[in-house]
């Protein structure tokens, strides 16, 4: 099967065998009209720019999102998250509706957030017993992979100190500290999810937050600052979102694996160091990168809908197996449509598994304004997973929709769910309240395309061998 992360420059190169084979041909018949009629310079440097700027929207795209992402918590607050840089924030809620992120945020657990920098020195975390609370601290790199995790998985929910530090760094480590976590990139970003039973009862997950805190080495005072990258506005350059990944790459520069690569980006203006006005790119390379710019954002979204390279069944797109590790192996289209695009960082498959589900069991897309649908678990098609379960409702823009219950996922957290008669689940997903006696089961989405996430936290082995079949949403007829 053709490997969808195969660099869209590889591919191009590829063609160009049998493409220049049939250029011979022509240009040896004596009708056939000269190289020079066919393809005048600025055509060539036009088509580079675009093969080469397509494959730096794959690549670069994570880096791109973040740096908004951290902007609008820090510098600028465009939603709950609200603080510094090194600062824990901690939300006090579960997630909502009114969290516009684009992130595919989970409702099942509280966050908290911790943008990091390590450029002025390494910082200690501190985590508590988490007394049989499930809770995960995932580290995340700029280009949204994840280099470790604390937690109940990872450390045993046991108390401990842990210095973070540059992917170099090789200073003293300080006495008490449990282990040293290396980042790739100088700067990241920290998720802490807390997991609780009951929306309205977060006293427990709040005191475990709490316990959750950052410091510099020996007390050392650690950089506060709000002073960020800020994002590039479309009509202030234009090439907005390569200006954006030139800023981002030179603040985190991509590892020394992928220098061909990065080598190709250059060619056209595109890299670390690299000016963000691309003032001296001659026009045909900047015609060929507005295009790449706009076709490059239009393919993630298309692979993201479509699922990617990932196992499918019944209508569902099965997380792929190197989801937060895909740098390891260069799956770039992976690392951007499904882990950055469509969310913003993935787990490792032993953290959680993540089934997402655009289509119907008939391969349509779900869409609340035309059907109304069922899932129905058998007995033995319940997931399985020693944290928790849950189905999430997302719209197009991967938040959560806003209903008059409030009610934005479904799982084994929710008691009040009602089993059909031979221990089957049956979940009633559709825009408008079904009978009352069905309303403990009710899941409620837009009148309008939608998507779902199955989730499990903590899964059992046929989750993370993808051997476990979800049955395929079905509509009502």
């Amino acid at each position: 099967m053709l490997r969808l992360h195969t660099p869209i420059v590889l591919s191009a190169l590829a063609l160009a065998a049998p493409l220049a084979a049939q250029t011979a041909s022509a240009a040896s018949s004596p009708a056939a009209p000269a190289p020079a009629e066919q393809q005048t310079q600025s055509d060539w440097r036009e088509t580079w720019a675009y093969q080469v700027g397509m494959q730096a929207v794959v690549y670069g795209y994570p880096v791109v999102k973040n740096l908004t992402v951290r902007h609008g918590m820090i510098e600028r607050s465009t939603g709950q998250a609200d603080m510094p840089l090194n600062t824990w924030f901690h939300s006090r809620r579960a997630s909502d509706h009114t969290d516009k992120v684009h992130s595919s945020v989970t409702p099942d657990l509280l966050y908290s957030a911790l943008w990091f920098d390590l450029r002025k020195g390494p910082i200690v975390i501190s985590v508590p017993d988490g007394g049989g609370t499930y809770y995960s601290l995932q580290f995340m790199e700029m280009y949204s992979d994840i280099f470790a995790y604390l937690g109940s998985r990872a450390t045993g929910g046991k108390a401990g100190k842990y210095l973070l530090a540059e992917q170099d760094w090789k200073g003293e480590i300080p006495d008490g500290i449990a282990g040293v976590l290396h980042s790739p990139s100088p700067t990241g970003l920290i998720l802490l999810r807390v997991g609780f039973a009951d929306r309205t009862r977060l006293e427990l997950a709040h005191a475990l937050q709490d316990k959750v805190t950052v410091e510099g080495i020996g007390g050392a005072a650690l950089d506060h600052g709000r002073d960020v990258l800020d994002p590039v506005a479309p009509g202030t350059s234009p090439l907005p979102f390569f200006a954006m990944l030139n800023r981002g790459m030179t603040e985190n520069p991509p590892p020394a694996k992928d220098a061909a690569l990065i080598a190709q980006f250059r060619s056209v203006g595109i890299g670390a160091g690299m000016p963000d006005d691309f003032a001296a790119l001659d026009p045909a390379t900047r015609k060929g990168l507005a295009r790449a710019m706009g076709d490059g954002l239009a393919f993630l979204r298309q692979v993201s809908i479509a699922g990617g390279n990932a196992k499918k069944i019944n209508g569902w797109a099965y997380g792929q197996a190197d989801w937060g590790r895909t740098a390891s192996s260069n799956d770039f289209l992976t690392r951007s449509a499904n882990q950055s695009f469509s969310g913003m960082q993935e787990h490792w498959i032993e953290e959680v598994v993540k089934l997402r589900a655009h289509h119907d069991g008939d391969g349509e897309l779900l869409d609340g304004s035309k059907h109304t649908y069922t899932l129905t678990f058998q007995p033995s098609e319940i997931p399985v997973a020693r944290a928790f379960w849950s189905v999430t409702v997302y719209n197009g823009e991967y938040d959560l929709v806003e209903n008059p219950l409030s009610r934005f996922a479904l799982g084994s957290h929710d008691t009040a769910m009602k089993r059909n008669k031979d221990g089957s689940l049956t979940l009633y997903i559709q825009a408008d309240p079904p009978a009352k006696k069905l309303m403990p089961n009710w899941l409620p989405v837009p009148k309008a395309q939608f998507n779902l996430f199955l989730r499990a936290y903590l899964p059992d082995v046929a989750m993370q061998q993808q051997s476990y079949a979800p049955p395929p949403v079905r509509k009502v007829p």
